[in-house]
């Protein structure tokens, strides 16, 4: 059987890893403070299981401002999620629906799962959910 543990790490390093690649411009010299990804998935069908995701990085430019940058899952980041999910049908029975990831600078995560129907795969494709989070990731953490 596949081990979750490695599961979550390996798929933490993909996201990790995918960063740079940003949805509007370039990365640059930016230092990521913390990565969040909320996964969705239809794992049910198995041969092509239906996903989305929101990805970001809280992030800053040598002296500059706090940032919310969107960036793309790279193919082995998905794919990690995708793992998880199956080891976790085998060993509960049943699939999570969204999985969110939160990592720290300092190398630290959270998984949360959650098994009721899917956000935007549920009809919801305008997911506003997180439009306000470096504003809340502020007031968390007392960094401007």
């Amino acid at each position: 059987m596949d081990d979750l543990n490695a599961a979550y790490a390996d798929t933490v390093r993909a996201v990790a890893a995918s960063v740079t690649d940003v949805n509007d411009g370039e990365w640059g010299d930016r230092d990521w403070l913390r990565l969040v990804v909320d996964f969705e998935s239809l794992a049910q069908d198995e041969a092509a299981p239906r996903t989305s995701s929101i990805s970001f990085a809280i992030a800053r430019t040598p002296g500059g401002p706090l940032e919310k940058v969107g960036f793309r899952l790279s193919r082995a980041a998905k794919d990690g999620f995708v793992r998880i999910g199956r080891i976790m049908h085998g060993q509960k029975g049943q699939y999570w629906s969204t999985a969110t990831l939160t990592v720290e600078r300092d190398g630290s995560y959270d998984f949360q799962f959650a098994y009721t129907p899917p956000y935007r795969l549920g009809g919801n494709l305008n997911d506003t959910r997180y439009r306000d989070y470096l504003e809340r990731y502020k007031a968390e953490t007392g960094q401007h």
